[in-house]
């Protein structure tokens, strides 16, 4: 345990970034790979999954408890929902293992094309939330940052999607593994401190940073190696 603790209110969110990676959970780098920015999302909901301990209870013949013990439960990943009001169609359709729809040279995409069958794209998704009140800054008027990492993303189910006098909401809903084994040297470094990296049974990262959130584009980039 630390010496002394960092307090935060964490509030809103600002930016979301979307990083492809490969079925084993590491980051592609180079042209081969996906870099998305955005800040048109509504909200990331994030609901723990557990399994309950298994509990053992037995009685003595005259009534009374013998044996009264509970294991403790296990979680088993997180579960995401993302509600996004802007669709990006590079982001979107790989977030949902869709065909991305694309005319021109060089290809600018305009939609996506969704198939029957497993989802199979992986992707690792942070998102940054802005510091609230007196915390906003640090001691050397440094904006401080909420940093929120989810190394290793899948399972991606498209929500429910209406069309109707208003604006639409496009859902997703997605489930977490532990961390790709170079997850943090390609992508978390920066938002972690210094010396500290991101174990493979590791689902989420939480933590308080001065480093800027990346710039939000709507064109995608690529991860360097």
């Amino acid at each position: 345990m630390a010496a002394t603790s960092t307090c935060a209110t964490p509030i809103k969110g600002t930016h979301m970034r979307i990083i492809e990676l490969d079925a084993c959970g590491v980051p592609v780098t180079g042209a081969a790979g996906m870099v998305g920015v955005s800040s048109g999302f509504v909200q990331v909901e994030m609901e723990p999954d557990y399994e309950d301990g298994e509990e053992f209870f037995e009685r003595t013949a005259s009534g009374q408890p013998c044996v009264n013990q509970k294991d403790d439960p296990t979680l088993k990943r997180m579960g995401l929902t993302v509600q996004m009001c802007e669709v990006n169609v590079s982001l979107i359709s790989y977030i949902i293992s869709a065909r991305e729809l694309t005319t021109g040279t060089p290809a600018t995409g305009t939609g996506f094309a969704v198939a029957e069958g497993n989802p199979t794209n992986r992707f690792s998704l942070e998102v940054w939330q802005e510091v609230a009140g007196s915390g906003a800054c640090d001691a050397s008027g440094n904006q401080r940052y909420i940093y929120h990492a989810w190394p290793n993303v899948g399972a991606t189910q498209i929500g429910s999607y209406t069309i109707e006098n208003g604006r639409s909401t496009f859902e997703f809903t997605s489930e977490t593994r532990g961390a790709g084994a170079t997850w943090d040297t390609l992508v978390g470094d920066d938002y972690l401190p210094a010396g500290e990296a991101v174990d493979t049974d590791e689902h989420w990262v939480w933590n308080v940073t001065t480093t800027a959130p990346p710039t939000v584009a709507c064109d995608p980039t690529t991860l360097a190696a």
